[in-house]
């Protein structure tokens, strides 16, 4: 929940800035939500702590962030938009500021996320962390709260934040562990960071796994144990099964066991190795034989009426696309679905106060996976989309 801004907590001033309200607050620093006086946008400014000015190891912390984001051009990074300093010498990151609410509380409201929903989130996170493995950079942070589940004009846009831990492959500098030996939240920690010894690319692969294992059901890997008993659990215990928690495919559980290996030479050498043996258990099908013309279904509303536009759209054979907490999207071959009927359904949905659009465009559904045109819904339907239901040329 955003927390206000305050008396006990003053908002910074910052020119070119107008600070709306205080929306996060770690151990380094707070952010806030901010419109920039020229042209009115959003942005997140980040804030290190006042005590902290003095500290080093806190000022390299957020330089190094700065650095890794301006070097990750990604869509699936948070963007960097400037920097600063406030007058009483703190210093500040400008960010994009993504509207939507983070992993984590997604999570804490549905629990488990099907296996194919899990997968649409976890391939650009997987290649967001790809692209900084090869920029040298090695996350250390990857976790449910770090990731915000935003929109854009292309369709879902999962997004990762905090790159405050982020580890310059080859830089050994013991300034930056002076403090405290294990950096991180233990949760979403690999056995040798715990243990203070050197990390690279498998162990983001270690931490993608746990949040894999979350998304999937609803829980740490690990349990929410002290920090000295994840340690241990990590290193010693047996791996941990999805599919011992949750209704799933267990062959879900070899892909996550491997990269939750306590040894990183037994894990998958990259992310996107793990994600593609993920998508091979979840998703298994030939490639896409090619765009095949489609009706689309989009539903925006709240979660009793998603629910509904579900069902929907399973009802009427088509494929879930993209679920987000606003909205669902479904597709299915245009040759394949009677539109009167599925016009009728969704009465329903629009007297609950959803806006819906059917309309036609053009996809590839392979193994429960859609990609294509129909998932850039401002391609094919209004927006912002108008009360009611709106209706294309779909005949």
């Amino acid at each position: 929940m955003d927390a206000l801004v305050s008396s006990a907590m003053p908002a910074p001033h910052i020119d070119g800035y107008r600070i709306d309200r205080l929306v996060g607050e770690g151990g380094f620093g707070q952010v806030w939500r901010a419109t920039r006086t020229d042209d009115g946008s959003l942005v997140a400014i980040k804030v290190l702590h006042a005590e902290l000015v003095r500290s080093h190891d806190a000022l390299t912390r957020f330089e190094r962030e700065l650095s890794a984001i301006e070097r990750l051009d990604h869509r699936h990074v948070v963007r960097a938009l400037g920097h600063g300093a406030l007058a009483d010498g703190r210093p500040y990151l400008v960010l994009e500021f993504i509207e939507g609410p983070s992993l984590r509380d997604v999570i804490h409201e549905r629990r488990a996320l099907p296996p194919i929903e899990m997968l649409a989130i976890l391939e650009p996170l997987c290649d967001a962390l790809d692209v900084a493995h090869a920029q040298g950079l090695v996350h250390r942070d990857v976790k449910a709260s770090n990731v915000i589940l935003g929109h854009d004009s292309r369709g879902a846009r999962p997004v990762l934040l905090d790159f405050g831990l982020v580890k310059l492959l080859g830089d050994n500098n013991p300034s930056l562990t002076s403090s405290r030996t294990m950096l991180g939240t233990p949760a979403a920690m690999a056995p040798e960071q715990m243990k203070g010894q050197p990390v690279d690319a498998r162990t983001d692969v270690y931490a993608i796994a746990l949040l894999a294992f979350h998304m999937l059901t609803g829980a740490p890997a690990f349990g929410g144990t002290p920090g000295i008993v994840q340690s241990y659990l990590q290193q010693h215990g047996p791996r941990p099964r999805p599919s011992a928690h949750v209704d799933i495919d267990p062959s879900i559980d070899e892909p996550i066991a491997r990269a939750l290996a306590p040894e990183p030479a037994d894990r998958f050498p990259s992310t996107r190795a793990f994600c593609d043996a993920m998508r091979a258990v979840i998703a298994p099908a030939e490639a896409p034989s090619g765009d095949v013309e489609v009706v689309a279904f989009y539903v925006e509303g709240g979660p009793a009426e998603l629910a509904l536009a579900a069902s929907i759209a399973r009802a009427t054979g088509m494929t879930i696309a993209m679920s987000a907490p606003d909205s669902v999207l479904a597709v299915t071959q245009k040759s394949l679905i009677d539109v009167s009927a599925l016009k009728t359904r969704v009465e329903e949905l629009v007297a609950h106060g959803a806006r819906v659009a059917i309309g036609r465009s053009r996809a590839r559904i392979y193994g429960g996976v859609v990609d294509g045109d129909a998932l850039d819904v401002e391609g094919w339907a209004p927006y912002p989309l108008p009360p009611g239901v709106w209706v294309g040329e779909v005949a």
